[in-house]
């Protein structure tokens, strides 16, 4: 078996060159054969990927990095699959080793925080497919926030642009900071074919995973492998009914919230006057259409036993 890492080294806390350090004692130790493969701007791990998945060299494809490093891999990866027609094909299995800010896609697959724990699961664990979504041409695993998680998300990526290091207290201050700034969108609607009227809403998540934010558990009936998309619809609401609710979003308790509303589907599309900020699988896009479906079992992963890809960590 021959494993090709995928690394972002702008990721995590932790200098690269020694977790490479780490890695590398690890795979030899286990006489395993692998090579390294260095990401150097936004877009790389998606060529990379890419061009392992089509070499024909590797079994395991493994992406070391945050859910955006996660999210160019997968990318790269099933662009390959997709070349033909819209079924899983034969390429290498994704591995993950979480070394991000939130993890959100390791999380809600059950993989765990550190390099000795995540290599485990990359050694000894399972292979199943998974679903994966699709908006305007690109894929992503853990989910797609159209709204206000969206700009959130953006003012993340202009402080990390600016060579400032991500912590979990500047993304709090940008969520408080762009809850007072962001206006509502008025949002036109489409799951599954049927209409909605126009609404204001707050946020829209087009989710595959359970977790967002690294702590708050947005759509906690998701599955990655039910062959269905959950969305989440929050209206606009007061500041002081948004405040309040935080600790219950964190436990996955605000879906009978009266602004809340909860679909599950195979398609969706989300249409603006304007463009609306956005992210996917944590990285900002935006757009004034969003068309969603989704891939049922389209991508192989490694990951532990079953039940862990509902239930997190």
């Amino acid at each position: 078996m021959k494993f090709c890492f995928i690394i972002n080294p702008k990721s995590g806390k932790e200098r690269s060159d020694r977790f490479i350090r780490r890695l590398k004692a690890l795979l030899e130790r286990d006489t395993l054969a692998y090579e390294f493969q260095i990401t150097t701007k936004p877009g790389h791990a998606i060529t990379l990927a890419e061009n392992a998945a089509s070499s024909g060299l590797f079994d395991r494809i493994v992406a070391i990095g945050g859910d955006g490093t996660i999210n160019e891999v997968v990318n790269g990866t099933i662009r390959v699959c997709m070349q033909d027609k819209d079924v899983p094909g034969n390429y290498p299995a994704l591995g993950i080793i979480p070394a991000g800010l939130g993890n959100d896609t390791a999380r809600g697959l059950g993989i765990p925080r550190g390099l000795n724990h995540a290599y485990t699961v990359l050694i000894q664990g399972s292979t199943r497919y998974i679903d994966v979504g699709e908006v305007n041409g690109r894929f992503f695993i853990n989910g797609v926030g159209v709204g206000y998680d969206g700009a959130v998300m953006s003012e993340m990526y202009e402080i990390r642009r600016k060579g400032k290091i991500l912590s979990g207290w500047i993304y709090f201050k940008c969520l408080m900071r762009q809850f007072r700034r962001f206006t509502p969108p008025l949002l036109r609607l489409e799951i599954d074919n049927n209409s909605l009227p126009p609404q204001r809403y707050l946020l829209v998540l087009t989710a595959n995973g359970i977790r967002f934010g690294g702590i708050f558990n947005m759509t906690p009936k998701a599955k990655f492998d039910d062959g269905l998309l959950d969305i989440l619809l929050v209206e606009a609401i007061p500041k002081h009914t948004f405040l309040l609710n935080i600790p219950r979003v964190i436990m996955g308790k605000h879906l009978s919230l009266r602004q809340v509303s909860y679909y599950m589907s195979k398609k969706v599309i989300i249409k603006s006057d304007n463009p609306v900020p956005c992210h996917i699988d944590g990285e900002s896009y935006y757009n004034n259409q969003f068309s969603i479906r989704l891939l049922p079992k389209a991508l192989k992963i490694v990951a532990p036993y079953p039940k862990s890809l509902v239930s997190g960590y």
